[in-house]
């Protein structure tokens, strides 16, 4: 028992301080979690305080940009005010030169003259006020002679009529031709027509040209100004370098004939499915074939589309719409140094309605300045014969202009068509892998589908045939495995071991076995062969009967488009011709 008493004597003092150790371990988890929890609460205040950081950035960012927008909107709106102050001061003026001469060619104000409702003086000091004020502005000498017209001097209405021409020939041209038209007088307005078209850049056409071609091609004018003016844009189409002409010889360079490439979009695509089965057996004559199609398909679509032109009365009423609006236009038409100033004040004007968004500003802009572009005179009728919707042109506007470039057209036209006769081939050659056979394309000469099929069946089943009996035992491989065989067993009788043995009892067994396989192949290799020679016996007559009914098509179709193109030849605008399938 005193020996028990010592011992707990003794670990007492052990106990004791494995008690204190734990209390402190116990407090420094308790410090340890406290400290955890601090750094957390730290971590998520730092956490709050990025995002406050983050979102205090954005929220200066965008006030910055903002203001930065703000700025450059406030100075744009500082240039437009500027800017319209410079206008007033410098072309103000003309605006009133312009409603004056509104007036003054229109057909009521030339009645009141004549009936004495107006005073000659009135309007003699109303246009010489105005020409004082813009004696470089060629309306204000227009006005005048117009003026001396009424009051009729005819001295001083020649001298304004010369000074008017002096300050701008086309423009001043233009206006007393549409304005002897409104007035009644169409022979005088048909010479001014005359001059004004000798006079202007055929490649450098305004929009308004479009208004004129519609009053001269409705007879607005006068059929002397119709005329006149189908003459000029013949001459012009014919002078220009870059027009699509007809080659000296088409024979020579088909593929260069004009307007190809505009009647190649009425071609017919081959890029479905339809023609995939003779695009298989043709191989490397598919691509002249789809050529030629293609070509005819785009003479008949050609064809068609110019059938379908719009018709135009051949006496059109004269009803001065189109000459009216042609004036209007002209007299609202801007002066160079003018546009310049109101392109850059519209563009202000964008910039800061969309607050100072440059790309949308820009978009705006452009899509406004499309209904003022500018064409060369060949664009124009391209345009206005195969993209009417882009000038919006009636149905006389159109056909002048058909009228004028149909000899080019026609040319085209029928260098397409030789184009695609001369890639028509006599046969056409259907092959499958080694067998061929020849689809004569002369509608004269027959070709029996069906007995081509059973030909190809039948070559098909002989070359299988011809496989399946080429299939035979593998000798060699069963005489030298048999072999090996006999000689690991002769030899697991003189060396016997247990290691030996059983490498030499292995090598026997898969000698044996490719013995076995030498000649139990062929059953299975020849079932095989015979299903996959009935599969593709069912596919190649599959095949060769599609395609033959493809090709069938194509030719009627190719054939077709030639028809077309004869009539084509013959076709004038105004008078469609049917053509026979």
């Amino acid at each position: 028992m005193s020996e028990e008493q010592d011992l707990d004597e003794l670990l007492e003092p052990l106990r004791t301080d494995i008690t204190t150790l734990n209390v402190e371990l116990k407090l420094m988890r308790q410090r340890q979690d406290g400290m955890t929890q601090a750094v957390a609460e730290v971590g998520h205040a730092v956490h709050e305080v990025k995002e406050k950081v983050t979102a205090s950035r954005e929220v200066l960012d965008d006030f910055v940009e903002r203001y930065g927008r703000d700025q450059v909107v406030a100075n744009a709106q500082a240039e437009l005010t500027q800017l319209t102050v410079e206008w007033k001061a410098d072309f103000a003026q003309r605006r009133q030169v312009r409603s004056l001469a509104r007036g003054l060619t229109h057909t009521l104000t030339a009645q009141a003259v004549a009936d004495g409702l107006i005073d000659h003086d009135t309007i003699e000091a109303c246009v010489r006020k105005q020409f004082l004020d813009e004696p470089t502005y060629w309306l204000a000498p227009a006005i005048m002679a117009v003026a001396a017209r009424h009051n009729r001097e005819t001295a001083r209405a020649s001298r304004a009529t010369a000074h008017a021409v002096w300050l701008d020939s086309a423009k001043a041209k233009l206006f007393f031709a549409l304005t002897c038209s409104r007035l009644g007088e169409l022979s005088e307005a048909a010479g001014w027509m005359d001059r004004y078209l000798n006079s202007i850049d055929h490649d450098d056409l305004g929009p308004e040209f479009g208004v004129v071609l519609e009053a001269i091609a409705n007879a607005e004018l006068g059929y002397d100004a119709y005329t006149y003016a189908r003459e000029a844009m013949a001459r012009w189409f014919r002078a220009d370098g870059s027009a699509f002409q007809s080659p000296p010889v088409l024979s020579a360079s088909p593929h260069l004939a004009p307007w190809a490439g505009r009647l190649m979009e009425f071609g017919r695509d081959s890029s479905d499915d339809r023609f995939a089965a003779l695009r298989k057996l043709t191989g490397m004559e598919w691509p002249a074939l789809e050529s030629g199609w293609r070509t005819a398909t785009a003479l008949q679509g050609t064809l068609a589309y110019l059938e379908a032109f719009p018709k135009v009365d051949d006496s059109p009423t004269r009803s001065g719409h189109y000459a009216d609006s042609a004036l209007d236009h002209l007299i609202d038409h801007l002066e160079p140094d003018e546009a310049e100033l109101q392109e850059r004040m519209a563009r202000l004007r964008a910039f800061i309605k969309h607050r100072g968004d440059i790309e949308a500003a820009t978009a705006a802009i452009d899509e406004s300045t499309r209904e003022t572009e500018r064409l060369d005179f060949v664009t124009l009728l391209e345009r206005a014969v195969f993209q009417p919707e882009l000038l919006q042109l009636g149905a006389s506007a159109r056909a002048l202009a058909l009228d004028c470039v149909w000899e080019s057209v026609r040319a085209s036209t029928l260098s397409m068509a030789r184009t695609s006769r001369s890639l028509m081939p006599p046969v056409v050659v259907l092959s499958f892998e080694d067998w061929t056979c020849e689809y004569p394309t002369d509608p004269a000469r027959t070709f029996d589908a069906g007995q081509a099929a059973g030909e190809l069946v039948r070559h098909v089943e002989e070359r299988t045939r011809q496989q399946v009996d080429s299939i035979a035992p593998a000798w060699t491989l069963t005489v030298a495995s048999v072999m090996l065989a006999a000689g690991c067993f002769a030899a697991n009788l003189w060396w016997v071991g247990e290691s030996t043995s059983l490498l030499l009892m292995a090598l026997a067994v898969l000698s044996c076995t490719a013995a076995l396989g030498g000649v139990a192949h062929v059953p299975f290799r020849k079932h095989s062969r015979r299903t996959a020679g009935e599969k593709l016996r069912v596919y190649a007559s599959y095949l060769l009967l599609q395609a033959a009914g493809e090709l069938e098509d194509l030719l009627a179709d190719w054939r077709y488009g030639l028809g077309c193109a004869e009539a084509l030849g013959e076709w004038h605008p105004g008078q469609p011709r049917e053509v026979e399938a």
